[in-house]
């Protein structure tokens, strides 16, 4: 085993490592947090940096389904691992150099010594024992997996706020005058209304026949090549169980994938055409989610956003497109849409809060097919497929309030 950091650390007793202060608070020496901080980045850099890796490939999954805000009017950088200057690298880095590692050093070791110690109890009912090396095995296993935990937790966190403050923030309106990259008339009437006043709204054949079939066939191919992954903590609780990959418009490939080049060019154009139409104030995105779901699949339900400060990433209006040929009700995987919760505002006008959600509408992932729905009021969930079915989901961000008080 390399280093022996958390060799001397496990050997010493409890009393040595951290004192006890008052309200039960655990007061951690300097002498300990630096011996801890070693710890932590001997774990970080063994074995070829395997551990930080796995915090990347974590980070860049989706975990907590967020993207990341890029450098240029809140454009997303590509999220690829050549890519070392994007907002995801520098976040994995910022949390990870020595004087972050300090401040999280207390919080990740007391938390990996209550796990380490579960797992001792249940071993000693169970008539087993560990010996010396198991026993540090273990708890450098533990710290690992609690180490990264943490980080990633902490990157959702300043990322979910600086999509919260961003969302606020003029100079990223999606401002429909002069825009000259897509068309504004891509959604029909009814669209527009059932998002604006039931809170979604349905667009068919959003794209042509022919390019619907190029962005299915295109899809295939990011999946069959690996570019999907599992964003693992959600699953581990049961809450999700597609693939995941975060793509924009300029790491497209134009000779390859025009079927994803055409779709994201009207989708981009989705926010200016609803800001010419509609008093959202709606923001310009351009990072682009695409879901794999194998058979047996689903996503339960949830909100895409919310009102409260710890819930509000952003996100305004959801919209999914699919591309799934011939697809029967028979083969389940529909979109869930439950009835619009009334938000702050309308209860302002006298909404009356719902007791418990209901069912609005089961929507099949048919070819061509564009849903839009409000982000912070609309929960939903997919339902288990029985087929492999595909999604391109865009996030539009814009600030609570405007808009939000229409019913």
């Amino acid at each position: 085993m390399q280093g022996g950091f958390l060799e001397k650390a496990i050997s010493k007793e409890a009393a040595e490592r951290v004192k006890v202060a008052e309200a039960g608070k655990k007061d951690w020496d300097e002498a300990t947090i630096d011996s801890t901080v070693k710890i932590l980045q001997e774990i970080l850099n063994d074995r070829n940096r395997r551990a930080k890796q796995d915090l990347e490939r974590r980070v860049r999954s989706g975990t907590g389904v967020r993207e990341f805000r890029g450098r240029c009017c809140g454009a997303a950088d590509e999220p690829t691992p050549e890519a070392e200057q994007d907002i995801a690298y520098r976040l994995i880095e910022d949390f990870t150099k020595p004087s972050a590692l300090r401040e999280a050093a207390g919080p990740i070791m007391e938390w990996a010594q209550e796990i380490f110690g579960n797992v001792k109890r249940k071993g000693a009912k169970a008539g087993q024992s560990m010996d010396e090396e198991t026993e540090i095995q273990v708890m450098r296993d533990v710290v690992k997996e609690c180490l990264i935990r943490y980080v990633v937790k902490l990157i959702n966190v300043e990322n979910s706020e600086s999509f919260a403050a961003n969302s606020h923030d003029a100079g990223l309106l999606a401002t429909p005058q002069g825009y000259t990259i897509g068309d504004l008339e891509s959604l029909d009437v009814d669209c527009i209304k059932g998002l604006m006043e039931r809170g979604y709204g349905i667009q068919e054949n959003f794209l042509d026949a022919d390019k619907t079939g190029d962005v299915f066939r295109e899809l295939e191919m990011i999946d069959y090549d690996g570019k999907l992954s599992v964003v693992q903590q959600q699953k581990m609780v049961g809450h999700r169980s597609d693939k995941i990959c975060w793509v924009n418009y300029e790491g497209l490939d134009r000779e390859k994938q025009p079927g994803l080049l055409e779709l994201f060019k009207k989708m981009i154009s989705i926010p200016f055409e609803l800001n010419k139409k509609c008093n959202l104030y709606l923001q310009a995105s351009g990072s682009f989610q695409i879901a794999s779901y194998p058979p047996q699949a689903f996503y339960k339900k949830h909100l895409d956003g919310g009102y409260d400060a710890k819930l509000n990433n952003g996100r305004k209006v959801t919209a999914i497109f699919y591309a799934n040929k011939d697809w029967t009700p028979s083969e389940g995987g529909q979109l869930r849409i439950y009835k619009r919760r009334p938000n702050p505002y309308q209860l302002e006008k006298g909404a009356e809060e719902m007791k418990d959600d209901q069912v609005e509408d089961d929507v099949d992932p048919t070819a061509g097919r564009l849903v839009l729905f409000r982000s912070r009021d609309i929960p939903h969930e997919v339902l288990v497929t029985q087929r492999k079915r595909f999604a391109v989901s865009l996030w539009l961000p814009g600030p609570a309030g405007p808009g939000d008080d229409a019913a």
